[in-house]
């Protein structure tokens, strides 16, 4: 009801997340998804993290429980190599690494 209203300081918190061209290279460059295909992956998981931080979304504990499964944040051991590929300033594995928070 009514408008969801946002700061720049709520946005800039997860815009480079926004920024995600779908290229999928970082699953190609993730050595985790390459050992162990359950892993939900850095895309995936980048995408959860964007809208678990945008201020307006209601569902931030759902996704935090998903992101939180076996498959989810935890497997991802920060070689960085996903965010080396894609698009510069998204960085997926920053994103994963702060949902471990």
């Amino acid at each position: 009801e009514g408008e969801y209203r946002q700061t720049p300081a709520q946005l800039k918190r997860y815009k480079q997340y926004t920024l995600c061209i779908n290229c999928m290279l970082c699953y190609a460059a993730c050595p985790e998804y390459g050992l162990i295909p359950k892993f939900i992956g850095p895309a995936a998981l980048a995408l959860a993290h964007r809208w678990s931080s945008d201020s307006r979304d209601g569902g931030r504990e759902q996704l935090q429980q998903e992101m939180a499964i076996a498959e989810g944040v935890w497997e991802c051991s920060f070689t960085d190599a996903c965010s080396e590929v894609g698009p510069e300033h998204v960085h997926p594995a920053a994103a994963l690494q702060q949902e471990k928070i």
